[in-house]
């Protein structure tokens, strides 16, 4: 464990600067040891979020095999962010002694929701309506609005921050929970699994009637399918140290788990495509039950092999090191703004395809895009972040403008 310490954060998922520990001098609340591999893990699962979205919109997702596969395995990114924002946040929180529900919700909320509603809105516009000839309708079609932003689908990454919202206001009580099970936390999470069982079963397999099919498919835009993961993290922090030991020295048998349950999730999945008929993609593959125990094991060794970066090898690797934590201080405002560098990039057609896939053709399309994407992105994150409100554009505070 690193001797570093963090602020009290913004957001919840970000942890600011290392610090030298010192008590904030109010009762209960001690500054904490800053966690440099959770800087790794954010980072590394933002830059593979933004790839397979990459390669999602620069091939034809519903009838290529490889990137569906790709793309199945490719989903523990978007249960790590669950898991790691519940290992953040109770870790910061677990033994507060003063946490108060409202004041959690007051100072989180905010830099979530501003966000949401004001990027939901850019997407709105942009792709709906002025790519669609419809610019002037705008005035006239915000209950058009209204109906994606209850679901967040006016980008389709933004229902990743109306479920970050759900999660904000359940915290309090997933934090209840965990405390109250001091002791038998195994348990608890035993019990979150099962029902994680259930639930995943019954998204692959229950064909619901007509009155509810409307509504039912917004179930990936609801905390409901993510819950184990948020569990899982948050009791990660509560014994993060007994796993940094447990974890210590098992490189192998973690690559081994890593192949075999990677390898019987894709032999599932291909088995239904070519055996049982199966499309070759299904909007719910993120919640295969055949998923799950690559899942796990994934993300563990995504922590295993960033703790043991932060614990060996970071003094080691300066550059490297400034790098990840750039790249982590500016994740979450990346994930809201690259969708919309990534639709003007594809925008130019020739012949009724993207020009730039036109011209390069593939693999080399989807990965120009990508680094494309990546570049453009932290560019205007770098001038929204400059910005007056840049709180509510990025949920980050503004940086100050640098003087010569």
């Amino acid at each position: 464990m690193t001797t570093a310490v963090t602020r009290a954060t913004d957001t919840g998922v970000q942890p600011s600067a290392p610090q030298s520990t010192v008590a904030t001098g109010v009762a209960g609340r001690t500054r904490r040891a800053y966690l440099h591999h959770v800087d790794l893990i954010r980072a590394t699962t933002f830059s593979l979020v933004i790839f397979v979205h990459c390669l999602t919109q620069t091939t034809n997702e519903f009838t290529s095999l490889p990137v569906n596969t790709t793309s199945l395995l490719l989903h523990f990114t978007r249960n790590t962010f669950f898991a790691l924002t519940g290992f953040v946040l109770m870790y910061q929180n677990f033994d507060k002694a003063d946490f108060s529900t409202l004041d959690f919700w007051r100072r989180r909320i905010k830099l979530v929701i501003f966000p949401y509603l004001i990027w939901s809105f850019i997407y709105w516009v942009v792709q709906a309506m002025w790519a669609n000839g419809r610019l002037s309708d705008v005035p006239t079609s915000l209950n058009e609005f209204g109906k994606l932003v209850v679901w967040g689908l006016s980008g389709f990454q933004m229902y990743f921050l109306f479920v970050m919202l759900q999660v904000y206001l359940l915290f309090p009580l997933v934090l209840w929970l965990v405390r109250a099970t001091v002791g038998r936390h195994r348990w608890l999470l035993a019990g979150s699994l099962a029902v994680q069982v259930a639930i995943t079963l019954i998204i692959t397999y229950w064909e619901p009637p007509a009155s509810v099919a409307p509504y039912w498919w917004h179930h990936y835009a609801t905390f409901i399918p993510y819950q184990f993961f948020i569990f899982y993290g948050a009791i990660a922090a509560v014994h993060r140290e007994e796993i940094g030991r447990w974890l210590s020295g098992k490189a192998w048998w973690l690559a081994g788990a890593l192949l075999l349950t990677g390898g019987f999730a894709v032999g599932v999945y291909l088995y239904g495509v070519k055996v049982q008929g199966h499309p070759v993609h299904d909007n719910d593959s993120a919640f295969f039950p055949t998923l799950i125990p690559f899942l796990i094991v994934a993300m563990t060794c995504l922590y295993a092999a960033a703790a043991h970066w932060a614990e060996h090898w970071r003094e080691f690797t300066p550059r490297f090191a400034r790098a990840v934590s750039f790249a982590s201080n500016r994740s979450f405002s990346v994930f809201l703004c690259h969708v919309l560098v990534l639709f003007f990039l594809l925008y130019p057609k020739v012949d009724g395809r993207p020009a730039i896939l036109a011209a390069l053709g593939q693999p080399w399309g989807t990965a120009v895009v990508y680094v494309a994407t990546l570049a453009g992105s932290l560019l205007l994150v770098e001038v929204l972040r400059h910005l007056p409100g840049s709180l509510y554009l990025t949920g980050r505070p503004r940086l100050p403008l640098r003087r010569r």
